[in-house]
């Protein structure tokens, strides 16, 4: 039986390469130090064993390994085991860095909220309450453009005074890979509150209201609140209506939203709301939010804009008469 000696295809090796790279320098160099990179994660792996080896047996005497010496011959291809530890090598290179990069986010996120706590102890944030209440908190008080013959209006103050700042000290933070140096600013004296002035009660305008929604609102026969000196210089705002007070003016609206709107009472335009054939408190609610979301003559800006769609809307569906129950101020 005759035997046939094939030979297979003549395959490139790393000496070939090499000497396909020599027109090339820069890739030449890459593959050099990739090369000279991997025999050093190599001998390290290498003289771990070793180490190893001989903690575990001392009565072995060690076995010289060869090292790989890239500078002064080329070294043959590194075989599918050591490409296997290069890999898990660079595996952990990755997961030390991606852990140093974590515990940096860590001590910003933490610093970010240490000084977001601080802000918050300085300036409270206000209670979450209802939409409407929440819009009255975010927007300032409108006042009507008449002024009041015989009343003495309290001028407005600035509500805090900023005192400058000053970089005190340093805090030093030790991460892994680096250090982080976190400037610690103190404002000289803080922050000094000072009362704001507060304003008497000034009826809105409601001239530019259609008749039909300006017969339904009722002037109060007293103002809903009024504004007492105290003996140390501080205001105070008294209800009208209940024997409540209080020591900001957002403060009584908030309750008034809450007590006296069931009685037919708006906060934000200071009437009451004309309800002759309304029973229930399920009527009066329904009433006034029909009244806070349709033609409150001083609603918010939002519910301002929401009523303009709205009546846009229906304008271009051809429902003009529905859309004329949504009053827009200056139109």
């Amino acid at each position: 039986m005759a035997y046939v000696n094939v030979q297979g295809p003549n395959l490139p090796t790393l000496a070939d390469l090499k000497n396909h790279l020599r027109e090339e320098p820069l890739y030449l160099q890459v593959l050099e130090n990739y090369l000279r990179n991997a025999a050093h994660l190599i001998n390290d792996l290498r003289a771990r064993l070793e180490r190893n080896e001989l903690e575990a047996h001392n009565n072995i005497p060690t076995v010289a390994v060869p090292r790989a010496d890239l500078g002064h011959r080329a070294s043959p291809p590194p075989t599918q085991e050591q490409l296997e530890l290069s890999r898990e090598l660079l595996e952990h290179e990755r997961e030390m860095e991606q852990e140093g990069e974590d515990e940096e986010r860590l001590v910003f996120h933490s610093l970010q909220q240490q000084q977001h706590e601080e802000r918050e102890m300085v300036e409270p944030v206000p209670v979450l309450v209802q939409n409407e209440e929440e819009e009255e908190l975010a927007e300032r008080r409108q006042v009507s453009q008449e002024a009041l013959l015989n009343d003495e209006l309290i001028p407005r103050a600035p509500s805090m005074v900023r005192r400058r700042r000053k970089v005190t000290r340093t805090r030093e933070i030790v991460l892994r890979s680096r250090t982080i140096r976190v400037p610690i600013v103190e404002e000289e004296g803080g922050r000094d509150p000072i009362p704001a002035g507060l304003e008497a009660f000034r009826t809105p305008v409601v001239e530019g209201l259609p008749p039909q929604y300006r017969q339904l609102l009722v002037t109060p026969e007293t103002d809903p609140y009024t504004v007492a000196r105290n003996a140390d210089g501080s205001a105070t705002i008294e209800c009208s209506m209940c024997p409540k007070r209080f020591g900001t003016l957002k403060g009584w609206r908030i309750h008034a939203s809450k007590v006296h709107r069931q009685n037919g009472f708006c906060q934000r335009c200071g009437h009451f709301i004309n309800m002759p054939h309304v029973n229930s408190d399920v009527e009066i609610t329904a009433t006034m939010e029909l009244h806070s979301l349709e033609w409150c003559p001083m609603a918010t800006k939002a519910v301002i804009s929401e009523r303009a769609a709205k009546r846009r809307r229906l304008e271009l569906a051809g429902r003009s008469d529905e859309a004329q129950h949504y009053y827009i101020p200056g139109r």
